[in-house]
Parts: structure tokens; sequence; C-alpha cells
């Protein structure tokens, strides 16, 4: 069963009912996975604040960004002043957390992103961090 934990971050407009319907949905897995799928009709939208090509946007230009730390992540993210949009798409991301075979990182509104540059693990590869670099060059998130 796909399990939440303390460090699940659920900061992304993510009700109980929204929590509940995915650990129904990813019951039977375990191990690593990263999934976007379409919200039943029955749970409200979420917001996604991705901005750029992924979204059928022109990239985001520079000066319309600023770079500015999220939370208490580890670096900084290109964010703009436009405004969320409603979505059906949920990505979630999951996996192993110490004994438990299945825990939600992270699940929020919006296709799947590649990581921000400055989080991808120094041991990937060249493509990864190449690929974060460009998607990120061109993306940024609502304020």
């Amino acid at each position: 069963m796909l399990k939440i934990s303390p460090d699940s971050h659920l900061d992304h407009g993510l009700s109980p009912e929204h929590v509940a319907w995915l650990q129904r949905r990813f019951a039977d897995r375990e191990g690593f996975f990263l999934e976007t799928v379409k919200l039943p009709r029955h749970l409200a939208p979420l917001a996604c604040g991705i901005h750029g090509p992924i979204m059928g946007d022109a990239p985001v230009p520079d000066a319309e960004v600023q770079m500015e730390v999220r939370g208490a992540r580890a670096g900084l993210s290109r964010l703009c002043g436009r405004l969320p949009r409603p979505t059906r798409l949920c990505t979630v991301v999951a996996g192993p957390d110490g004994a438990e075979p299945c825990v939600l990182y992270t699940a929020y509104g919006g296709p799947a992103a590649p990581r921000e540059p400055w989080s991808v693990p120094r041991e990937a590869s060249a493509e990864e961090h190449m690929a974060a670099a460009d998607f990120w060059s061109k993306h940024a998130l609502s304020r």
C-alpha cells in the first residue's frame, strides 16, 4: 500500500480525498514509480503551477522570472507571476523509504516535470543533468 509519511510532500493543494484516492489507486505498488494519472470526476481539480512548453505555452522568458527558494528546498526555483491553472492531471512520485516499500514522496497537479537542476543527484547521468537544465530554462512555476 502507498504509505504517507511525515516527509511526504502534501503541500500542492491535495485534499484528504485526493490522498485517500491516491492510496487506493496505488495500493498494489512497491518500489519507485513516477506516474501521471487523470483524476476521477468526483475529485476536485488540482492547481497546476507549471508554465512553459509542456503546458502549450511559449518558453517563459528570463525577464519574467525571479529566482527564489521555495519553502525549505535547497536551491533556487524559476518562479513567475502567472496564476496556476486547474487540471485533472495528478503526477505522483513514490518509492521506498527505510523499511517501507512504497511511500509517497510528492504528488502535484499537472504533467510530470524533471527535477530542478539543483536537485538532480551528482551521480545522475550527464543527460539527466542536461535535460533538467534545458527543461527549466524554458519553464517556470507560479509564485
